[in-house]
């Protein structure tokens, strides 16, 4: 297995979903370790032992000085999945290659009815709930590059993502958790690691999740599963970064 390594460096992971030698070449992964998408993705291959590279993108140093595969996808956005001459962006895509490729759709589910409502939760986490929290409350707060062009716009999405985030907070403990310890069921699967990670930016503004108790206690249980420490550390580095510009700011 891999060693986590931090941002600028590659980790490479030996062995299959089934622990059999795969002479096949590792596939590579293009990310952002802050990126919510990526860390599924990454998380998917460690659980799953799938043989990968990594490769850190730093989109702050300009187009030019992007990696060639990231430069030239119409996008230039990550995460990114190299496999040979195959190419694969956007992380539900990602994980449902891996998931047919790779681990015989391990991590979805056992049941088909279980594997296609994980895939709609990974979807939607990916799309709705990610373009809430992070782009229309987290990341207009602190990365300038998403804010409005002035501060009572920027004021005003950010009321309003709030909105939409207590709405998806309470169809989350009223419907998803109602019954169950996991978003399908009593067993978590991608689905859960995929929303937990997408709602782990909202510790961004220190947000707290104690009026939703089911969903509190769920995150901490997510939080519990195989490799999150690991592919979570440059989240946890960057919290702790915000901790001390509050502390100086005070």
């Amino acid at each position: 297995m891999s060693t986590a390594k931090m941002p600028g460096q590659t980790s490479t992971m030996n062995g299959d979903a089934h622990g059999r030698e795969n002479s096949r070449p590792p596939v590579e992964l293009y990310l952002v370790r802050i990126s919510p998408p990526c860390r599924v993705v990454w998380w998917y291959m460690l659980q799953y032992e799938i043989p990968h590279v990594l490769i850190d993108v730093d989109f702050t140093q300009g187009e030019t000085n992007l990696p060639d595969i990231v430069r030239k996808q119409p996008h230039q956005e990550v995460p990114i999945l190299l496999d040979g001459d195959i190419v694969v962006f956007e992380g539900p895509a990602i994980l449902h290659y891996l998931a047919t490729q790779f681990a015989d759709h391990a991590g979805f589910g056992i049941s088909l009815s279980t594997r296609m409502m994980s895939e709609s939760l990974v979807s939607w986490a990916n799309s709705e709930l990610h373009r809430v929290i992070g782009y229309g409350y987290v990341y207009p707060q602190f990365l300038e590059k998403y804010a409005l062009p002035n501060e009572e716009a920027t004021e005003v999405l950010v009321e309003k993502g709030l909105h939409y985030i207590t709405r998806h907070l309470e169809v989350l403990e009223n419907k998803y958790l109602a019954k169950h310890k996991y978003l399908t069921g009593d067993r978590h699967t991608v689905a859960d690691v995929f929303v937990a990670t997408v709602l782990l930016q909202l510790q961004w503004p220190s947000f707290q999740f104690r009026i939703w108790p089911k969903v509190d206690a769920w995150l901490s249980r997510v939080k519990h599963v195989e490799f999150w420490d690991i592919v979570h550390v440059s989240h946890r580095d960057f919290l702790q970064e915000l901790d001390r510009n509050r502390y100086t700011f005070d």
